[in-house]
């Protein structure tokens, strides 16, 4: 469970807003994120007296790694594919929509998988140098600024818009920057200012920003904030030159329920259950006499993380927990009033301290949380392991099972029957693996306790993406299909019959759909409603029902999380459905709408010269025109050339004849046909 602030501000049009920047920075917290908005990266550095902010667009190919010079300080914002990140002795993996702050110093990027890897990056960058894009593409420079004084936070909010949707991003003293990464949005100051801005186009803006989603589609931006002057650790250096690394730490949490015998002293990974809402936890910093919350966490990798730090002395507090507990303990640390040993109950003035200072600035801590009135006497031993810094992240994913595929021919049950679904041997869903980190060095462990007290109810929750897909299932690829945020109902059925909608359920902001807190059993997912154009849908990691009103998903405290992919699918008989497609790109309108956000009315909506269905299909994205520039098979041929001849970006030798795509082309042979190669 993640701490959160809530303010509620009466907001009487774009004039009022100066009410929530007020109100917030009369508060120790300050936080430009409002509404469902949230703080994706956050670092803090000084700045030269003039500034300038700088967007730059990059692609960096698979296999390889990009060194990116001295420069920032400002944010690295990933697009598409993974990226390594390594600044200094610091490193982060990062997905699409994630990012990290960037200190003012060299960077090597190292794209992740056997894709090229998309990326921006948002700089506050000396004025001169604010037109200098490298071997980017330039996206935007800012005319020069005066920063503010001090030692400032710097933060990156990031949010998905609903058509018509309007959110609030609240500014500082400085510029504001507004990179538009999906769709298009409004954007209107405090200072009467105003501009729509598309997919790819950023613009500043002064104070108080009000964001509108314009379109019948989805729309997401980043915005980067210049905030209060940080509490701790002035800034170094001459005004006016460069400044020095700030060194700013980060503290990460991974948070584990252990049963009624387990002490602090026993307690580990393997004999307590992690669970991340058993304890709302709390970091302030000391300064002085003064104790200070530092604001909500942001989740990283699946688990609560403050990052971007200042030097200095912090406090770990347990504001809240879940039923049954209300102790936590946090081996290798020491309390606040010389004691922790036996762990803290919420609403405790004391806590565990945390410094950060020299090399000492990264944190990752196993926090163990206990019945309140659970008997704990730790040994010495067990006290004595220090925290260990730098937590090591390990992602594996897990290979569903390879099954004859099972399709459904919408034949979804009447809401108020009683489906009474079986689970089936033949395939079982594979559940989307999470993150897990190894943090601190742990004790001999102990066998799991066995129990037969109860410390709270366990529950399960079924994760489900809708994919929409060009192909029938005849031909089904899934590199063929992009994930829906809307335009689609599904539910689920429990073994009562009893209906449980998606209204019941959470819808992440690149459309996932979680049912949470489901009791252990057996259930029937079904989409009652289809994506435009589909007249199928298809669970490959599913097991179908007997009778075809369904998929079986079943939830287990083996399997308490159970994830899967469902695809949308047109018909198999090509007469069966006609859609509409304005631009003759050969993609329908709904789906150019729905599912990948191009231009129904133009078919070629990045302007790069090759189609937008042309671009689908050889997987290039559509709303980036370099993502063409690309020669993905190594053949000689650039990714756009290739569908321009109809050859596979994928397969350096298309017909088979031994001889190179674009070695054929440039020789005057035909690339697709295994009868015609050079003379």
């Amino acid at each position: 469970m993640l701490l959160a602030v809530i303010l509620v501000v009466a907001l009487g049009g774009l004039p009022g807003l100066s009410i929530a920047t007020r109100a917030l920075q009369a508060e120790d917290i300050f936080s430009p994120a409002s509404g469902h908005a949230q703080v994706i990266a956050q670092g803090v550095a000084a700045l030269p007296e003039q500034t300038a902010w700088r967007a730059v667009f990059h692609s960096i190919d698979s296999g390889g790694a990009s060194d990116f010079p001295a420069d920032g300080p400002g944010f690295i914002l990933v697009d598409t594919g993974g990226v390594l990140v390594e600044d200094g002795d610091r490193s982060s993996l990062l997905a699409p929509a994630e990012a990290a702050f960037r200190e003012a110093g060299p960077s090597r990027l190292t794209p992740i998988g056997d894709r090229p890897a998309g990326l921006f990056t948002i700089d506050l960058t000396a004025p001169e140098a604010a037109d200098d894009a490298g071997d980017g593409i330039p996206v935007f420079a800012s005319a020069p600024f005066a920063a503010p004084d001090g030692p400032r936070e710097i933060d990156l909010v990031r949010d998905l818009l609903e058509p018509d949707e309007t959110t609030t991003v609240i500014g500082n003293e400085a510029p504001v920057l507004v990179l538009i990464t999906l769709g298009a949005i409004r954007v209107e100051a405090t200072d009467g200012t105003a501009e729509s801005l598309r997919v790819g186009e950023a613009a500043t803006f002064s104070g108080d920003v009000v964001l509108t989603a314009e379109g019948q589609a989805p729309s997401t931006f980043v915005a980067a904030v210049i905030g209060r002057e940080a509490p701790l650790a002035a800034a170094t250096g001459t005004p006016g030159a460069t400044p020095e690394p700030q060194r700013t730490g980060t503290v990460q949490v991974t948070a584990y329920a252990c049963p009624p015998l387990v002490t602090p002293r026993d307690a580990n990974a393997g004999s307590c259950l992690r669970d991340p809402e058993v304890v709302a936890l709390e970091l302030a910093v000391i300064d002085g006499e003064t104790v200070r919350d530092v604001g909500p966490s942001t989740e990283r990798q699946g688990l609560p993380t403050w990052s971007g730090l200042a030097a200095g002395e912090y406090v770990l507090q347990a504001g809240s927990f879940s039923e049954g507990f209300g102790r936590f303990f946090v081996r290798g640390l020491e309390g606040t009033n010389g004691a922790g040993d036996n762990g803290y109950d919420a609403g405790d003035s004391n806590g565990y301290l945390i410094p950060i200072a020299g090399d000492t600035t990264d944190y990752a801590l196993e926090v163990f949380a206990f019945s309140g009135d659970a008997a704990a006497t730790p040994s010495a031993s067990a006290t004595g392991v220090a925290a260990e810094a730098t937590a090591e992240t390990t992602v594996e994913a897990t290979a569903g099972p390879t099954e004859i595929p099972s399709v459904i021919q919408i034949e979804t049950a009447v809401p108020g029957t009683e489906p009474t679904p079986t689970a089936s041997p033949r395939a079982s869903a594979t559940a989307r693996p999470a993150a897990s980190a190894t943090a601190t060095p742990r004790a001999t462990e102990r066998p799991i306790v066995n129990s037969t007290a109860v410390a709270r109810p366990r529950l399960g929750s079924v994760d489900v993406r809708i994919q929409g897909c060009l192909e029938s299932i005849d031909t089904f690829d899934p590199d063929t299909c992009a994930q829906a945020a809307d335009g689609f109902d599904v539910q689920l059925v429990s073994e009562d019959g009893d209906i449980i909608p998606l209204e019941d359920a959470t819808v992440s902001s690149d459309g996932s759909i979680t049912w949470e807190d489901l009791p252990f059993g057996t259930y029937l997912f079904q989409q009652p409603v289809l994506l435009p154009g589909a007249a199928t849908y298809y669970a490959p990691d599913l097991t179908l029902a007997d009778d075809n009103t369904g998929y079986i998903v079943t939830v287990t405290a083996d399997e308490p999380t159970v994830a899967a992919d469902v695809y949308n699918l047109p018909s198999s008989e090509g007469d069966a459905i006609t859609a509409a497609d304005s631009d003759g790109d050969g993609i329908s309108d709904s789906e150019e709408i729905d599912i990948f956000g191009t231009d129904p009315g133009s078919a070629d909506s990045d302007l790069d010269g090759v189609s937008d269905g042309d671009e689908i299909a050889i997987g290039t994205d559509p709303l980036f025109a370099d993502n063409i520039a690309i020669d993905s098979d190594g053949d000689g041929l650039l990714d756009g050339d290739e569908a321009a001849f109809g050859t596979d970006p994928g397969d350096a030798d298309s017909d088979g004849d031994g001889v190179f795509d674009g070695d054929e082309v440039a020789l005057g042979s035909d690339p697709l046909d295994p009868n015609s190669v050079p003379a």
